[in-house]
């Protein structure tokens, strides 16, 4: 008997219950006994996609099966159709060469079998093809207006259930959205999502497909604009036909403001303005500490005996990385134990005019989408309107990145131990305008504290 391999593939297996591979074997395998065909193997893409638009997973064991076939363990692939096999013409070609060059043969069970020997044959095997493929684009496009048109009007994204919502993502779910208000609140003054996530996953509390939480994936939840509100298209916030960002048909966990914050907070330092550090992430004085000396920053370094060194040649001013930041830290906390921190936070008093700006676009657009007003009465204005939107939305974004500087009226010792080294950072900051390490004059290992000087801003 001729031995045979049976291919089968399913482009979308929702379920994850691969029945659809399932019955295209057992039709595979019909028509071979009825062909006298002997299956010596089975090759299975399940939830792949064949078609020149499907891009985003590689198929395994189509690749292995060719392999395999060059080698002659097989004379005959056996197919439920051409498209489950390919939608792409420059794999069929690949198939065309495999039988001229090894004869093995494609047979299938609904598309019949096409005569590879002659011009003919490979010809209409090319037009089924082509069919194939400009049906699967067709149906890609198809399903790209439908996710677009989902989108601007705001509906949910079918599929897993996010976190914090009921099954249909309409919803909240009570408990999973104090999680993230009180997460929210945390990050923004100075807690890691790590740590969070390490609190969570001890309090049993799982993701909405019930994995374990990892700091990166609850940071990248937190961030999504979802939260408040917004509907998500390709990543983006979805623009609707007005022109205008798309509110999702949910309710927010999360205000407008308090998100701001949040993102802010969760921002590398480099996208909040702050000069990138030398090891920012081991040491809490690095970029504060100063030589009293000659001025220049200390870094930290990761030599045996951790210590703040100035990089002067001429002269030699080190000390304790353990040594100064426990000092430091002391200090802070006792100030602002005995301190009254009344800072006044600045407000963003153009909201109003913001809001003006935005409905000005959204009506001059929606008033060129209807064939009201022509392309050269509307987009000049347009486009003042959006640069006076882009610099009152910067002005916005500065006013929140101030906002989501570290309360610290709220900032005592428990909360210090749970803060990250960033926030930390951002705490000393915001109190000390440098800290000073004069040279050492006296001998021994033993740090002294009359060494540093605080200069409070």
């Amino acid at each position: 008997m001729t031995k045979a391999a049976i291919y089968t593939r399913i482009s979308l297996d929702t379920e994850g219950e691969a029945l659809g591979v399932a019955r295209q074997e057992q039709d595979c395998r019909d028509l071979a006994a009825r062909d006298g065909l002997d299956v010596v193997a089975v090759f299975s893409d399940n939830d792949t996609g064949a078609s020149t638009r499907s891009r985003k997973k590689t198929r395994p064991q189509y690749t292995d099966m060719l392999s395999r076939a060059r080698t002659g363990e097989f004379g005959v692939i056996i197919a439920y159709s051409n498209s489950r096999l390919t939608r792409r013409p420059l794999e069929l070609e690949e198939l065309i060469t495999l039988y001229e060059q090894h004869g093995v043969r494609i047979t299938t069970v609904v598309s019949g079998n096409d005569d590879l020997t002659t011009a003919d044959g490979r010809m209409v095997a090319r037009i089924k093809g082509n069919v194939d493929a400009a049906e699967a684009e067709r149906t890609a496009e198809r399903v790209a207006r439908k996710h677009l048109e989902s989108a601007r009007e705001g509906r949910p994204v079918a599929g897993t259930r996010p976190f914090g919502w009921q099954p249909g993502g309409r919803e909240l779910d009570a408990k999973e959205a104090k999680l993230i208000r009180d997460a929210a609140a945390d990050i923004i003054a100075g807690i890691g999502t790590y740590a969070i996530a390490r609190r969570w996953n001890d309090a049993g509390v799982t993701t909405s497909t019930g994995r374990p939480w990892q700091g990166h994936v609850l940071g990248r939840m937190m961030k999504s604009p979802r939260l408040a509100g917004w509907r998500i298209h390709q990543g983006q916030v979805a623009i609707g036909r007005d022109g205008q960002p798309v509110r999702g048909q949910w309710e927010p966990i999360l205000d407008q403001a308090t998100h701001d914050a949040l993102v802010i907070a969760l921002s590398p330092a480099d996208t909040r303005s702050r000069v990138p550090r030398k090891n920012a992430r081991h040491y809490l004085m690095t970029g504060t500490l100063r030589c009293g000396v000659c001025g220049a920053v200390m870094y930290g370094n990761a030599a045996k005996y951790p210590a703040y060194r100035c990089a002067a040649t001429d002269h030699t001013v080190a000390a304790s990385t353990v040594a100064v930041d426990d000092l430091v830290t002391a200090v802070v906390l006792a100030k602002l134990a005995d301190v009254e921190l009344d800072t006044p936070k600045p407000e963003f008093t153009d909201s109003d005019r913001l809001a003006e700006v935005e409905a000005s676009i959204a009506s001059l657009m929606a008033s060129f989408t209807a064939h009201e007003l022509s392309a050269e009465v509307v987009f000049p204005a347009v486009s003042r309107l959006e640069k006076e939107r882009d610099q009152l939305r910067a002005e916005r974004r500065r006013i929140q990145a101030a906002e989501a500087a570290p309360d610290l009226s709220s900032v005592d010792r428990a909360r210090w131990a749970k803060m990250s080294m960033d926030a930390r950072r951002g705490v000393v900051e915001s109190l000390l305008g440098a800290v000073l390490v004069r040279p050492a004059t006296r001998g021994g290992n033993r740090f002294d504290p009359d060494r540093v000087e605080f200069v409070w801003r």
